[in-house]
């Protein structure tokens, strides 16, 4: 790992408006795991998970860093350098960890043989399990409309009213809407899985990258599980010890 002098810190991310963060982040969300400072981290990925607050393409970019900073954290050798992370982070305040990355740290005692390792990152599981995640609140700022695109300066979205009687736009059958999410898991799954080859991606990173990415904001695990499945059984992906891989 890095010396710790070397790490790139941010102070008042949670506190800082839409606009501001954009600006905040812009070169620390371009650094690797080791140069990122601990606290630092744990703010990024709190504001990655409030993708509703913040400008779009910033919310997306976050998303992006968070899969980068999960793979990362993933290969971390097994012993010294991952116990050495595992505790720094115990340093911290246990609610500044975001729920992704609790669930991304868990999920590495899985794959650990190191003792050391181990030891270290159960007690920092047991440090988290003392506070649930903060609630991130950022201030409202120029922060985008629900849509994801910002509104003109000093313009105001006007509401346009439809005459009475007039006829109402034909909603998409619902299993037409399955039948679309469940094209759109598969080709997503299938594109992020070429990248990775015979080592493949642990399924929490999937789903978690599935239901980000996703155009519906309602897509659920579950969706995302049922398509995998289905594509196992067509023998085009593969699934073993807890990662999913595009079939050879």
């Amino acid at each position: 790992m890095e010396h710790r002098k070397t790490r790139a810190a941010v102070g008042g991310l949670r506190k800082a408006d839409p606009t501001t963060l954009a600006v905040l982040t812009q070169d620390v969300l371009r650094l690797p795991l080791g140069q990122v400072e601990r606290g630092t981290l744990l703010d990024l990925f709190a504001l990655s998970e409030v993708p509703d607050q913040l400008p779009f393409d910033l919310g997306r970019d976050l998303g992006r860093w968070r899969e980068q900073m999960i793979r990362e954290i993933g290969d971390l050798p097994d012993g010294p350098p991952l116990a050495e992370f595992a505790r720094e982070l115990s340093t911290l305040e246990a609610g500044r960890a975001s729920n992704t990355l609790r669930q991304a740290v868990s999920n590495l005692k899985h794959d650990c043989v190191s003792a050391d390792a181990i030891d270290a990152i159960e007690g920092l599981v047991d440090h988290w399990e003392s506070a649930p995640a903060s609630i991130v609140d950022l201030p409202r700022g120029a922060s985008p409309d629900a849509a994801g695109k910002k509104t003109g300066a000093g313009k105001t979205k006007r509401t346009v009213l439809k005459p009475k009687g007039a006829p109402k736009a034909a909603k998409t059958p619902a299993a037409e809407v399955d039948t679309r999410r469940e094209a759109w898991i598969e080709e997503d799954a299938l594109s992020r899985l070429a990248n990775y080859g015979s080592r493949g991606l642990k399924e929490s990173i999937v789903v978690a990258g599935a239901r980000h990415r996703s155009p519906w904001s309602d897509l659920t695990e579950a969706e995302v599980l049922t398509t995998l499945r289905r594509m196992k059984r067509e023998s085009k992906v593969r699934f073993s010890a807890g990662r999913w891989m595009v079939s050879t």
